[in-house]
């Protein structure tokens, strides 16, 4: 919905529609008006933007520098290029259990916390004041075996020493020989073919000795058989008994433990006193007897006082009652079961060991008998023969699974390689000084400019004269500039040619071109509310035009706050006021303002009821005697939102100035101001931009009001312009109308 104001001949009328046509709303803002927003905020911007990037050129100049240190490993993928599965070969389960870990998991070992802390600790890292402490990145790109390792930090050795380490300390961690313990494996293989060659060689010098030094007679092979078995017997027996000995010795530690043991424990346990649960709920329950009693009784009657005596009773039973009670429960022994099992399995070995015991002792006997026939030089020669081959044959083992281990071992899968190492860095990557003041710069252009146009959001106060015209839909008929000292807003105080004085007489000409056809009688000068400067405005219309010989009256009409009278130092009363009331004439209310044809009716004294006079027949008859007395009549009236005042009045003047004070005005009070007028049948309504900024008027208009006071000034009459003041800067479109013509001027619009 919008809200249209539009003229119809001589009168302002106002018309609610629907505009659905999207070219027929307000157009939307320009690459001007923004520009025209930070030009005039650019405190604003000035104190952001150097706020901003003096923070960002502090933050770059004392950040510490950062380097970055890269090393790579090279992670293979799948299992070892040797198969290790073997399983005649004991080494064989060693090697396939250790297949290389995933690409996935390295990644997480690396990752880690503890393999990370044991790399640091092993480089020799420690944090320095003023130094950024290393950050490690572990990451491989996809469809890659590459690990890639980056350390950051602020000191360049430490961080590619750091780097360089965690890539050793995994290769370490990931060698199969460590992991696996071959490496543990073939040393002790190694020793021990080392002294099984020394128990080789040893065995055949006490053989080759044995038959050197005696005469042994060839034996046949069945002898030699016999003799050999018979060896072997006697191993058997002997390896036999160290068994059935140690059997023995467990059996009698397994048998006098469970002499200690005994077959029960006691286990004693704690639970809840269930009579303690007992006695709180009869004490819970005498409660709540005690509240449905006290809703009936008396805390003093009988019924009350027994359950009072209870409830004690009860409380001290409670108190004397144990929280917990303790139970002793006999279990099964739980040391004597794994003694038993252990016995259990002790005592079959042991019947084991004494039949095999005795059967291969039958059997021995049988051989020793054969074996006595012989000489005693053949066992003996027997024995160490036996002696020598069980050596060689422990030395040729150990031989083929040394040589296994080292076949294996060379042929073994790492699972990772350094392909880089990293380098010192020399150049930091931390911080680019150049990179990070032009993203200082940008970002301070950045909040400067959202600052700017957050505080316009925020300000809802109107600043420039195209603000005034699209808000209040109205004509524009004149800016006055900001004046800052009081003693030069008045138009009498002011010397000839002043730049205010030319504004003013620039607003009378504006207001004159309202009513082409007929004389401008009377004019009235209001607000949307107090602090606007109104009545100096009405002084100075005034003042502008009896300078230019014309007989002006000014009338303050603002009888709950006068103004005027204060302004040109003359008595408030008599005036309009006791004027309305019939107790003096107009002679006698009328007053000398000091300016050369211009009278004053000052606001007299404070009446009941101001919107009562105003309205009345008697401020008609004074309307009639003032416009014979004067050329024309200015009346000053109160702000038009607050009161009525001024709406009463405004229908009978012949043009109404709506004044508006820039940075002070609210934009809402402009728009609902020229609505309130135009619905009271005010005619020829216009605005003043009262307080313009410079800037509002452009370039040209700068360098008017910065110079146009020394028109008037001997070193400035030649440049006085030939025309009495500026041109407006906006005319209004529908000056040119004839009174009573049927035509509608074009609508201005706005949005509600």
């Amino acid at each position: 919905m919008y809200r249209v104001w539009a003229r119809r001949g001589s009168q302002y009328v106002t018309m609610i529609e629907t505009i659905s046509d999207p070219s027929s709303l307000p157009p939307e803002p320009t690459l001007r008006d923004y520009l025209e927003i930070l030009r005039r905020r650019w405190g604003v911007f000035l104190l952001v933007f150097v706020s901003v990037l003096a923070l960002g050129v502090a933050v770059t100049v004392t950040r510490s520098p950062v380097y970055v240190a890269t090393a790579k490993l090279l992670v293979p993928s799948g299992s070892p290029s040797l198969s290790v599965v073997d399983s005649s070969n004991p080494v064989a389960a060693l090697l396939s259990a250790a297949q290389p870990d995933s690409l996935a998991t390295q990644l997480q070992v690396l990752q880690s916390e503890p393999f990370l802390a044991d790399a640091q600790r092993k480089a020799g890292i420690r944090n320095i004041a003023g130094v950024v402490p290393p950050s490690v990145r572990v990451e491989a790109p996809k469809e890659s075996n590459v690990i890639q390792i980056t350390v950051e930090g602020g000191s360049p050795p430490d961080i590619a020493r750091l780097a360089n380490t965690i890539v050793d300390l995994h290769l370490e961690r990931t060698d199969l020989l460590e992991t696996t313990g071959l490496r543990e494996a073939m040393e002790f293989a190694r020793k021990e073919k080392e002294k099984a060659g020394r128990d080789l060689a040893a065995a055949e010098n006490r053989l080759l000795t044995f038959r050197r030094t005696h005469q042994v007679v060839q034996l046949t092979a069945e002898q030699q058989a016999q003799t050999r078995e018979y060896v072997e017997l006697q191993a058997k027996l002997r390896d036999l008994e160290s068994k059935t000995a140690a059997a023995r010795a467990q059996i009698a530690e397994v048998r006098s433990q469970l002499g200690r043991e005994p077959a029960q424990v006691v286990r004693d346990s704690a639970k809840a006193n269930p009579l303690r649960a007992k006695t709180q709920d009869k004490l819970d329950t005498l409660r709540l007897q005690r509240s449905d009693l006290l809703r009936e009784f008396k805390p003093t009657s009988r019924a009350v006082q027994d359950l009072d005596a209870q409830m004690s009773s009860l409380q001290r039973q409670l108190e004397a009652t144990p929280e917990t009670v303790h139970e002793r429960a006999y279990e099964v022994n739980p040391a004597r079961p794994p003694l038993q099992a252990r016995l259990m399995t002790l005592e079959p070995d042991l019947r084991g060991y004494l039949a095999d015991y005795n059967a291969i002792r039958a059997r021995f006997n049988q051989h020793k008998e054969l074996v006595d026939n012989l000489g005693p030089w053949e066992v003996a020669e027997a024995r160490l023969r036996y002696e020598r081959d069980g050596a060689q044959a422990a030395y040729r083992l150990l031989t083929e699974r040394l040589r296994d281990m080292e076949i294996r071992s060379m042929a073994r899968a790492r699972t990772a390689r350094a392909i880089e190492r990293a380098g010192v860095p020399t150049r930091p990557i931390r911080p680019r000084k150049v990179v990070d003041l032009m993203l200082a710069v940008a970002m301070a252009l950045f909040l400067g400019a959202t600052a700017v146009f957050m505080r316009e959001g925020l300000d809802d106060r109107v600043q420039t004269s195209r603000e005034v015209e699209r808000l209040a839909a109205l004509p524009l008929f004149g800016r006055v500039p900001e004046v800052r000292r009081a003693a030069e807003r008045l138009m009498p105080r002011l010397p000839a040619g002043s730049a205010l004085a030319d504004r003013y007489r620039v607003l009378r000409w504006n207001m004159g071109f309202t009513r082409p056809d007929a004389p401008l009688r009377s004019l009235l000068v209001t607000s949307p509310s107090h602090g606007e400067g109104k009545s100096t405005t009405s002084l100075n219309i005034a003042s502008a035009m009896a300078m230019d010989g014309w007989r002006v009256i000014l009338v303050d009409t603002d009888l709950r706050r006068s103004t005027l009278h204060r302004l040109l130092e003359r008595p408030v009363s008599p005036g309009l006021s006791e004027l309305l009331a019939g107790q003096v004439c107009l002679e006698e209310a009328l007053q000398e303002s000091g300016v050369s044809n211009l009278m004053v009716l000052c606001a007299g004294a404070a009446p009941a009821n101001p919107a009562e006079l105003l309205g009345g027949a008697a401020f008609e008859a004074v309307l009639g005697e003032l416009a014979e007395r004067a050329d024309v009549v200015i009346f000053d009236t109160p702000p038009c939102i607050a009161m009525i005042d001024a709406l009463l009045v405004a229908k009978r003047m012949d043009a109404v100035v709506l004044v508006v004070r820039a940075g002070v005005t609210r934009r809402a009070a402009v728009g609902q101001a020229a609505e309130l007028l135009v619905r009271a049948g005010a005619e020829n309504v216009g605005v003043l931009l009262n307080g313009n900024r410079p800037e509002d008027a452009g370039y040209y208009g700068y360098r008017y009001y910065g110079g146009a006071e020394s028109y008037g000034s001997e070193s400035g009459r030649r440049a006085q312009p030939l025309h009495r003041g500026p041109r407006p800067r906006t005319q209004p479109r529908n000056e040119a109308l004839p009174t009573g013509s049927a035509c509608v001027a074009e609508p201005r619009e706005i949005v509600e």
